[in-house]
């Protein structure tokens, strides 16, 4: 097989800031997804939105171009910038003409360094933020995922969902100094870019060297190591919302490891057996939904793993108020049988064939590359990774997910649902 890596060419600032740059077969097209350190665990619990109102900011204008200057610039080139913000990181992607990339890379680095962060638009952010989280208070997904979160990580966790009616009660106490006093956090510090398309090596070089260089030094503070210390019993927890056609569930457990950890990739191929998406290959699938008929999706999802972070494991389900207790008794029936009988040799080719042919189908496309290359960076991996994770997947053996299989089981999981139950 072709390497990936040998096409990507990394180039590595003063104080370890990486950029990926890969030429692809594109024409007149790029793709950018980077980011840097900055997030919510850099702040305490009462202000961990700020980060969101300074993401939805950055393009708001900066001294002597207000934002629709910005967008304008933008739009003609026919290019885009979006940032977001996350637990520790300010996320930005962005997608452009080969010739406007300097542009764009000095653009996005201007917000970061100089966003304005107007008082009226921060006002707007909250009063738009207060909405979004007010219309949260009716989503059954949204409800039974953050409690699900409640029931398996000790308050001050990254992965533990504040209560949507605290955080909208907290939005009160958030002015524009909290968000500025964020905002001079951000810098070049923890930066990880990854360019690919249309692309020329020495010109990209260029052009993010003199865009990122010149910002300050930012923080460079990580999330620390954080191991989940609440004990983990099995709990049920039901949020009825009313009028409701169908029951958002979630069943799920803690896991005591990082994404880091040998046991984490064989725990994805794991995951995937019991709940992937394709009708062939998630023993769910096959079961609850099509020789069932409870549901019209079902799931097993990892979350909230990070380099030093404990994660979870959650299976999503959607099913009818008329048989939900009769659908959640069968999915933990379900999952017991799979870890009993259906770690076979033959399952586990199929899923290993499946898993590695995806993510080289992925990294066809110019955006794939971009961010499988971000992900690298950010998980501190080395880029030959990007050729290595394959055989990764392809090494697991039927072994390692026996061993792995009791941290699933149906005992062991919780269960959230959200939703209009029934009146028994």
């Amino acid at each position: 097989m072709t390497s990936i890596a040998h096409n990507v060419t990394e180039v590595e600032l003063s104080n370890g800031e990486r950029i990926f740059i890969a030429p692809t077969g594109a024409k007149n097209l790029v793709a950018i997804e980077g980011s840097i350190r900055g997030g919510s665990s850099n702040l305490p619990r009462n202000k961990t939105d700020v980060p969101l109102i300074v993401a939805e900011l950055l393009d708001a204008g900066v001294p002597g171009k207000n934002k629709d200057v910005i967008r304008d610039a933008l739009a003609s080139r026919g290019a885009s910038v979006t940032f977001c913000a996350g637990i520790d990181r300010i996320t930005f992607s962005a997608s452009c003409f080969p010739e406007d990339i300097s542009f764009v890379l000095s653009l996005i680095a201007e917000c970061l360094d100089r966003a304005s962060l107007p008082s009226q638009e921060v006002n707007m952010a909250k009063e738009r933020m207060r909405g979004e989280l007010e219309e949260r208070l009716t989503q059954t997904n949204t409800q039974a995922s953050d409690a699900l979160s409640r029931a398996l990580f000790n308050s001050d966790h990254v992965n533990y969902a504040e209560p949507i009616k605290h955080r909208i009660k907290r939005l009160e106490t958030i002015d524009r100094s909290d968000v500025r006093a964020f905002k001079s956090l951000l810098g070049k510090g923890g930066l990880v870019l990854a360019v690919t398309g249309d692309v020329h090596i020495a010109t990209v070089r260029k052009a993010a060297e003199k865009a990122f260089g010149a910002l300050s030094e930012g923080t460079r503070a990580s999330i620390e190591a954080r191991p989940n210390t609440k004990p983990n019993p099995v709990s049920e927890e039901l949020i009825p919302i009313n009028d409701k056609a169908n029951i958002d569930t979630y069943f799920g457990t803690s896991i005591p490891f990082t994404f880091s950890d040998a046991a984490y990739v064989p725990f994805t191929v794991l995951a995937s057996m019991l709940g992937g998406r394709g009708l062939s290959n998630g023993h769910l699938m096959r079961t609850i939904r099509e020789r069932d008929g409870y549901t019209y999706g079902i799931r097993a999802q990892l979350a909230g793993f990070l380099t030093n972070t404990h994660g979870m494991f959650r299976i999503w389900a959607t099913f009818s108020p008329h048989n939900f207790h009769e659908a959640v008794a069968a999915t933990r029936r379900e999952i017991d049988i799979f870890l009993k009988s259906g770690i076979t040799e033959a399952a586990l080719t199929t899923k290993k064939d499946e898993m590695a042919g995806n993510y080289l189908v992925g990294l066809s496309t110019t955006r794939g590359l971009a961010s499988a290359l971000h992900l690298i960076g950010i998980e501190g991996r080395n880029l030959s990774y990007v050729d290595e994770y394959p055989e990764h997947v392809r090494a697991v053996t039927t072994r390692q997910l026996k061993d792995l299989a009791p941290l699933i089981d149906s005992k062991k999981l919780s269960l959230a649902a959200s939703g209009t139950f029934p009146k028994n």
